[in-house]
């Protein structure tokens, strides 16, 4: 009755894979920018927006919710693909 008992209370976790951005900030202003508008959604950056650019395609500077959107809907495969690869490596005692 005891193991039963244990056994109800048993959490299954499941593997999922999540993607580790390398984080470091770089200020900028808009002038050192080639658009002043994020090349997905096309507003305006405001000031300290977090931004980025595609590692797969030359799209453009990116905010980093537009970013998400992009690559999981443009290059699914490639993401695929790179996950694949790096799946097995283990993180850094940093990370």
């Amino acid at each position: 009755m005891y193991n039963r008992y244990l056994w109800d209370q048993i959490t299954i976790y499941l593997l999922v894979n999540v993607l580790w951005r390398e984080g470091w900030l770089k200020p900028l202003s808009t002038e050192s920018l080639p658009n002043e508008k994020c090349s997905f959604c096309k507003n305006d950056f405001k000031d300290l927006e977090f931004v980025t650019s595609c590692e797969f395609c030359e799209i453009g500077i990116l905010h980093d919710e537009c970013h998400k959107i992009h690559i999981t809907k443009n290059h699914k495969d490639s993401l695929d693909k790179k996950i694949k690869t790096h799946e097995e490596k283990r993180l850094h005692s940093y990370q």
